[in-house]
């Protein structure tokens, strides 16, 4: 039977809030004791101060709890910078990070222009506002003939054109952010790329849905569920981002011991994607890198699991 914690992180990674929080109040009945209940409550809702009180909770039941620690030092910086932007999420910055889209200081595309509205008044007023002597320059003499006064020469012509192309593109950009269609720009700028934002904070991390799961670093061969995200899709995309992880060094390992193909592009800003080069099976999924140090382990795990609802397989 699943837990109450589980169907509430599952409610959070679909957007439904309202269902997540009352799940979650469930499993704190369930789970007291459990650290990751308090962290994901804190991180469902807005307000600071019970934020606080949570992750001060997760740290009271697990002291070294990481996504606790990064959510009270983020708590405390947004309370000392007065200029942090407004309607800032706790879960931007911390882990788990996973049900919520990326906001506050990340970048986001440029909202639409709203043309200023002009009445026939103002329009009047300032027409009357323009010096006589360029009046006279823009108002042919009456005894020309108006057909030659309004003709263009070839370069004006082109000019028009090019602002009439200009504005069409403007417009198809700003309609397709209102109605939420992707246009065909891959000729103008080549391979798309499938991350909205950048990562919250160095790491690997399992990207979908335009969100960023942590998927935590163990030393060894992990024992235990921690820090290991659930992916639904055949062909996961992976997320590195000034971490430890080196992508010419990591292979992907199922849990069978078999080896996955692995395909990988490196971005202009520092961030490297990686991709199985085959579908996915349902399972657990290890990037191993071997260490050559003598003092650390052999090997670093990054781990996430593939659950395929009926209709992926």
């Amino acid at each position: 039977m699943t837990s109450s914690l589980q169907l509430g992180i599952n409610a959070a990674k679909a957007s439904r809030m309202q269902e997540a929080l009352e799940f979650l109040k469930d499993a704190i009945i369930e789970e007291p004791q459990n650290a990751e209940v308090w962290v994901w409550l804190a991180a469902i809702i807005d307000d600071i101060d019970k934020q606080a009180i949570f992750l001060e909770k997760a740290l009271e039941i697990d002291p070294h709890n990481i996504p606790a620690q990064r959510g009270l030092a983020y708590l405390e910086k947004r309370r000392r910078d007065e200029a942090s932007v407004k309607n800032d999420l706790l879960s931007d910055h911390t882990h788990p990070i996973s049900p919520f889209p990326a906001s506050g200081g990340r970048k986001k595309p440029p909202a639409p222009r709203h043309w200023p509205q002009i009445s026939g008044d103002e329009l009047d007023g300032l027409a009357q506002s323009v010096p006589q002597d360029i009046k006279s320059k823009t108002t042919p003499p009456a005894d020309e003939d108006p057909k030659k006064a309004s003709k263009l020469t070839p370069f004006e012509i082109s000019l028009l054109g090019v602002i009439a192309l200009v504005f069409c593109f403007i417009g198809l950009l700003a309609a397709s952010a209102l109605f939420n269609f992707e246009l065909p720009l891959a000729f103008l700028q080549g391979e798309r790329n499938p991350l909205i934002s950048e990562p919250p904070y160095p790491g690997v991390f399992l990207y979908e849905n335009g969100i960023f799961f942590d998927i935590q670093q163990h030393q060894g061969v992990p024992t235990q569920e921690v820090g290991i995200p659930t992916s639904n899709q055949t062909l996961p995309l992976v997320v590195l981002w000034d971490a430890q992880a080196d992508r010419d060094q990591m292979k992907l390992v199922y849990e069978t011991g078999a080896y996955i193909p692995l395909r990988g592009e490196d971005l202009n800003n520092g961030i490297t994607l990686i991709q199985p080069g085959r579908d996915l099976l349902p399972g657990l999924y290890c990037f191993q890198q071997l260490n050559q140090e003598e003092d650390l382990p052999n090997a670093f795990y990054w781990c996430f699991r593939v659950e395929l609802s009926p209709s992926s397989e």
